[in-house]
């Protein structure tokens, strides 16, 4: 059994489902997408002990084409030649897609620096040994190989670094020590992966020590025409429900609904809004008639006339303003405007003087009577005598 509603239920209703709609959109577009909290790994956003703020920062202020890489690497750019990618301690395990991807951008002619055993599976580095539980104390290692990459980088410091144990195929070793190399270097194709036993060279902490920050400029290159891609993708950072749903015909969809909607509200407000009458314009503007009268006097020839209304009203607010009889004469109002400083402006009183002789005796010529009201209608601004 349907139940009726009236008209008043159907607008409660109807305003209901269109701001559930308004909310909805507005919690998909400003949904947060969680950055900047994390800690434990070297996330740009961080600027605890372990993040890597610092090296961020740095890059930016030298002059560098740095920016955040929250996309897969599926979306990385097709000309690789002058982009260094850097995925600094990966947290989130990355698919069989991910791996070629960055294998095609390495082959394409970019740079990517990688740290740790997740950085070293990532690449397909083997015989990588994990750092120890025990060991997270720093160490240090002497360069190995003289090289861009070890320029004004004699020794640097690591905290708890793995070691790539046995030298591959085209790898290159600049430091390390008995247990395998903790800083490598492999050429493939056009490119080339840079890869480091720990991240803490670059972190907040780590790349004060050593010649840390040294070797992170030297894998980066040199400033001009880089472009560097700081990867926070596989430290968790993922865009959002909005990011995702804009790549869809959602939200077209949902643009149709909210125009058919606003449509709805409009149609039902104009048929069941209060009826009201329609304003009837006056047939003369002020404007026109204040030209009106004007014109009759002109005709009249009575410029006394609208000289006496000027100089009466002018008369009534100053007498106002000043605080004295509305019979004072000119001589009166000039006396009490010299009391008061900056109200008196040179030859204004023998002004008023003429004006009212010119009143009284109801002669003056039209030139005349335009000058004195233009001079009545400044002062009475100047003096502020309508507020």
């Amino acid at each position: 059994m349907s139940v009726p509603l009236d008209s008043a239920d159907k607008k409660i209703l109807l305003l209901a489902v269109f701001l559930l709609a308004f909310l909805t959109f507005l919690a998909v577009l400003f949904s947060p997408n969680n950055r900047g909290s994390s800690r434990g790994y070297p996330s740009s956003y961080s600027a605890a002990p372990d993040g890597a703020k610092a090296a961020y920062t740095l890059l930016v202020e030298m002059g560098y084409g740095v920016e955040r890489w929250e996309r897969p690497p599926e979306d990385l750019p097709n000309s690789a030649r002058n982009i260094v990618l850097i995925i600094a301690g990966p947290v989130i395990p990355s698919s069989k897609d991910d791996l070629r991807r960055l294998k095609q951008f390495v082959a394409g002619g970019g740079r990517l620096l990688i740290t740790g055993v997740e950085g070293a599976a990532m690449i397909g580095a083997k015989d990588v040994v994990p750092p120890s539980p025990q060991q997270d104390t720093w160490q240090t290692f002497s360069a190995e190989t003289p090289s861009p990459l070890t320029r004004y980088a004699p020794e640097i410091s690591m905290e708890a670094p793995a070691y790539w144990a046995h030298s591959g195929a085209g790898q290159i070793r600049y430091y390390g020590s008995d247990q395998g190399a903790t800083v490598a270097r492999l050429h493939d194709g056009s490119g080339d992966v840079i890869w480091w036993g720990s991240d803490s060279p670059l972190t907040n902490l780590g790349i004060t020590r050593a010649s840390n920050l040294a070797l992170f400029l030297n894998c980066v290159g040199s400033a001009p025409g880089t472009r560097i891609l700081w990867d926070e993708y596989f430290h968790g950072v993922r865009p959002g429900l909005w990011h995702y749903l804009s790549n869809t015909p959602l939200p077209w969809a949902f643009l149709q609904l909210l125009v058919l909607a606003a449509f709805l509200v409009i149609t039902y407000a104009r048929r069941s809004g209060t009826l009201r009458p329609l304003l009837r314009q006056p047939r003369l503007s002020p404007l026109e008639f204040i030209e009106t009268v004007g014109a009759l006097y002109q005709r009249k020839g009575a410029a006394a006339g609208a000289l006496e209304i000027a100089y009466a009203r002018f008369h009534f607010l100053l007498a106002r303003r000043l605080g004295i009889p509305s019979t004072a004469p000119a001589a009166q109002l000039a006396l009490r405007m010299r009391e008061r400083p900056g109200w008196m402006s040179p030859g204004f009183a023998e002004t008023l003087e003429q004006i009212e002789s010119a009143v009284r005796r109801q002669q003056v010529k039209e030139p005349q009577a335009l000058v004195w009201v233009g001079e009545l209608y400044d002062a009475t601004h100047r003096l502020g005598l309508e507020g």
